[in-house]
């Protein structure tokens, strides 16, 4: 009787390792499924959200300045703020800058994080003097590095922007964002897991140190709008969120999309912002969540945002 009941007990033992392993291999199989969909799903960079002191002289700044087109302007009194979406083209196809003026103070401080946004053209020279016919301060006059030539604007609230020289004409001219980071390492793991970004260009310095890369989607660097990521050295670190405020990026999947970046938050770092929720009032599902260095990112379905009430 004793002996039947060890072996009872055995069994019993036997049966319960045996459903953890296999709630562990399943646990494991569908996170490993979700990563690898991340890497399928259709996604690309929809619009940076930023705060500007005066938003008729933004507007002003940023379409004759520098050659965007107004393609929204609106007005939210429940959310305490007006905006404005330019870019070079609609927001089904382009990358746009949404600027929020905001009710309660004209304040924007840019910090030291955030770095600027690249805008391709075919002539520099010519940008150059557009923006600063247009009151564009320029800080750095069109100079050739490594064969191309660049140089650097800021608009009236501190944003710098980086004119680069482009043979052809580009697909979305407003094509880069740089954030600085920083663990590169870091980052850039990130963002290919997280949003399945690819790494197009990495950049050493002479010690043979990660120092930038740029990362985005589609096959190459020339079909896409690109974040560049800089280590941030021996920079103070200075809150510049309150200038730029988050990243929109489309998803066939929301919900995949939050349990992907809960993933790799667990591994990696950074935080969840937002679940996965349908805002009534426009209709869209998103979801939102930081990375490592607290840059947010908005996932927002594809169709949702193809209607064009975000």
């Amino acid at each position: 009787m004793a002996n039947n009941l060890g072996l009872s007990s055995i069994l019993f033992s036997l049966l319960i390792f045996s459903m953890i392993i296999e709630t562990s291999f399943a646990a494991r199989n569908l996170n490993e499924n979700v990563l690898k969909w991340v890497k399928k799903d259709h996604r690309r960079f929809l619009r940076a959200v930023i705060h500007v002191s005066n938003l008729d002289n933004s507007i002003k700044t940023y379409t004759e300045g520098f050659g965007l087109k107004l393609l929204k302007r609106r007005m939210f009194t429940d959310r305490g703020y007006e905006d404005a979406l330019v870019g070079f083209g609609p927001e089904n196809t382009h990358f746009l800058l949404e600027l929020r003026q905001r009710d309660e103070s004209n304040n924007v401080f840019i910090g030291t994080e955030f770095g600027y946004f690249g805008i391709s053209t075919q002539d520099v020279y010519k940008s150059v003097e557009q923006a600063r016919s247009n009151g564009v301060v320029v800080i750095q006059e069109p100079v050739k590095v490594n064969e191309t030539i660049i140089a650097m604007v800021q608009d009236q609230d501190g944003y710098q922007f980086k004119f680069i020289q482009c043979l052809s004409a580009a697909v979305d001219p407003l094509s880069q964002i740089m954030l600085r980071v920083q663990d590169l390492n870091l980052s850039t793991t990130f963002y290919s897991k997280a949003l399945g970004m690819k790494l197009f260009e990495s950049q050493n310095n002479s010690q043979g140190q990660f120092i930038m890369g740029t990362m985005g989607y589609g096959t190459n660097e020339s079909e896409t709008t690109l974040l560049k990521l800089e280590t941030r050295n021996n920079l103070s670190r200075d809150d510049g969120r309150d200038g730029y405020a988050m990243l929109y990026i489309s998803t066939d999947n929301v919900k995949k999309s939050a349990e992907a970046a809960k993933l790799v938050i667990k591994e990696l770092g950074g935080n969840i912002i937002m679940e996965p929720v349908l805002v009534p009032t426009i209709n869209v599902k998103m979801t939102g969540f930081s990375d490592p260095d607290g840059w947010r990112m908005i996932m927002v379905d594809n169709k949702d945002y193809q209607r064009g009430t975000l």
